[in-house]
């Protein structure tokens, strides 16, 4: 039987994510495509080695620098302020504990590994996410914090100068604020790649709150594409099995 998963501000803040990201990441690459590089002209710089190189064009989005830039930061304060609500609201209603690493994550995220390698047979206990999700999730708001922060510095490089200094300059500020993006989108994969080959009923839950614990990780003992896994690797679980052994 299904049961509520998500709250409604859970699932609106995540989709309203969804869309915001997607839009400030393709508009952030269309204004890094006017100057391609993170050197000044006639410098070299150390920690870029595709200095130069525009991103491929399907993967930006504005059209052109001043468009790119004025969705860029409609997008950046809907963000702000949908991470605001969403931060508050997951704060004030305790869900914050399903979301951060608790005692013994080096443990369980090292046996979920064992379990995804096939060295272990079980599914680690989990509750609703497993280690390395909870990895994943709590990172996610602190790389975000990271890319605003890196991002009011570029925007306002002499009227806030002793922050972007305090980041090394505006060089290295626009190299934290790229390479922060990079994490995020890296992070965000991994989130969506695990969802499709482990969990897809979890779509559901995010979509209309529904979930049925029969269908979890867990209770499946599933690893990712389990599907297409041979039979010995797909077996349900029994009896409960232990967060480490």
């Amino acid at each position: 039987m299904a049961k509520r998963r998500h709250h409604w501000i859970v699932r609106v803040t995540h989709w309203v994510n969804v869309v915001a990201l997607t839009i400030m990441i393709g508009s952030g690459l269309q204004i890094f495509n006017a100057y391609p590089r993170f050197a000044r002209r006639g410098e070299t710089f150390c920690c870029y080695p595709w200095e130069g190189t525009p991103v491929p064009s399907w993967a930006t989005f504005g059209g052109w620098l001043a468009g790119a830039r004025n969705w860029h930061f409609a997008m950046m304060w809907v963000l702000v302020l949908n991470g605001l609500i969403y931060i508050a609201f997951i704060y004030l209603h305790g869900e914050w504990r399903d979301l951060v690493p608790r005692k013994g994550f080096f443990r369980d995220s090292w046996q979920m590994t064992r379990f995804y390698l096939f060295a272990r047979k079980d599914h680690p206990v989990q509750g609703k996410h497993n280690a390395l999700q909870r990895a994943v999730y709590f990172l996610m708001p602190w790389v975000a914090l990271v890319i605003v922060v890196t991002g009011v510095a570029i925007w306002k490089p002499v009227q806030l100068a002793p922050l972007t200094n305090l980041m090394g300059g505006y060089v290295w500020a626009r190299y934290w604020h790229f390479m922060s993006m990079v994490v995020l989108i890296i992070l965000s994969l991994i989130h969506i790649f695990m969802v499709f080959a482990v969990d897809p009923y979890s779509l559901r839950a995010i979509t209309t709150g529904g979930y049925n614990e029969e269908n979890s990780p867990e209770a499946r003992n599933a690893r990712p594409f389990q599907n297409l896994l041979p039979n010995r690797f797909r077996k349900k679980r029994t009896t409960p099995a232990p967060a480490s052994q």
